[in-house]
């Protein structure tokens, strides 16, 4: 029996996901995206969009470039990363245009979330892994921005496909 494209494309979609949570991991403990993970993203995209997982590629399109030019401002003020806005682009493909707000409003809340383990990691009388790399994190002055980032976009983009079909 012949698996059908919605299928592969929910596959795919799953993918991305644990791609997502890859980048943020990797992002925390080595505070760089590599270029290689976002082309990775770009290309589960292109797969999703071919598998007719996506309606409107041109409001995908524009997402990505209105996160892309947020990100672009933020870089050029050396406030991000480059790979941050290189992942901004990605994630606004796959989030669609019709969710930027609920992806703002969890991007906020995943922002508050970090920056409070930030704060308690701080204070803290532990030698966990985490708790350890929160400290040094609090003390350099850098961000994982994949981190609030991707969480915040994981649930969006579950939420679109699910809408989807």
């Amino acid at each position: 029996m012949p698996i059908s494209a919605n299928i592969v494309a929910n596959g795919v979609v799953l993918l991305a996901v644990a791609l997502l949570l890859y980048i943020a991991w990797y992002d925390f403990w080595h505070l760089k995206i590599r270029n290689g993970a976002v082309l990775l993203l770009l290309a589960l995209y292109a797969i999703w969009l071919l598998l007719g997982g996506v309606q409107s590629w041109a409001g995908d399109l524009g997402t990505g470039l209105i996160l892309f030019l947020i990100g672009f401002v933020m870089w050029r003020a050396r406030m991000m990363g480059g790979g941050d806005v290189k992942l901004y682009f990605a994630l606004g493909l796959f989030m669609g245009f019709a969710n930027l707000g609920l992806f703002a409003i969890g991007l906020l809340l995943t922002s508050l979330l970090f920056l409070l383990a930030l704060r308690l990691a701080a204070g803290g009388k532990g030698n966990g892994y985490i708790l350890c790399r929160l400290r040094v994190i609090g003390d350099s002055g850098r961000a994982p921005y994949a981190v609030p980032l991707c969480l915040a976009a994981i649930p969006v983009i579950l939420l679109r496909v699910n809408s989807l079909g």
